[in-house]
């Protein structure tokens, strides 16, 4: 049996894995970033590290919503390094049995094949489950890393510096 956090993006309910989740935190001290792609909502420090977040509503192709009181940051961590994924309310913590999970769905209104690891009914309900490798992956993070041509050049051109 594996554990999963659940919570919602628009009208679908979802999850990750709830080992890959370090923190929930409430949606506060975002800085946006200029010239990011639109799926990143900013970054926050956390304890000294600089942590992309990812607005799902925007990654999945919904329209975008301004956090509300309910809003929530998971951050996860895959290959040592973190991530925010700003949800818009988180709602349980899932115990799902492998046999459970529907792998290889295809189609779903939203979301991109590619980001869905499967999908489990609970209860009365379908959860999404999300692939956080692919979620996170290479366009997710490339632009806010370190050592990356266009990060570099907005630093200097906002820089002042000659």
């Amino acid at each position: 049996m594996s554990q999963y956090i659940c919570f919602q993006v628009g009208e679908a309910r979802c999850a990750v894995p709830l080992a890959s989740v370090v923190q929930v935190l409430r949606f506060e001290n975002v800085i946006s970033v200029p010239m990011a792609p639109e799926f990143v909502e900013g970054i926050l420090n956390l304890g000294g590290e600089v942590v992309p977040v990812l607005n799902l509503r925007s990654r999945f192709g919904l329209e975008r919503a301004a956090p509300a009181r309910r809003s929530r940051v998971l951050v996860v961590e895959r290959g040592g390094a973190k991530h925010g994924l700003l949800v818009d309310g988180v709602r349980e913590i899932l115990e799902l049995e492998e046999s459970s999970i529907l792998r290889g769905a295809k189609h779903l209104a939203g979301l991109k094949a590619e980001l869905v690891a499967g999908i489990a009914k609970v209860r009365d309900t379908l959860v999404v489950i999300l692939e956080t490798g692919r979620l996170l992956g290479q366009e997710a993070g490339r632009s806010l890393q370190p050592g990356i041509p266009e990060l570099e050049q907005a630093e200097e051109a906002g820089s002042g510096s000659p």
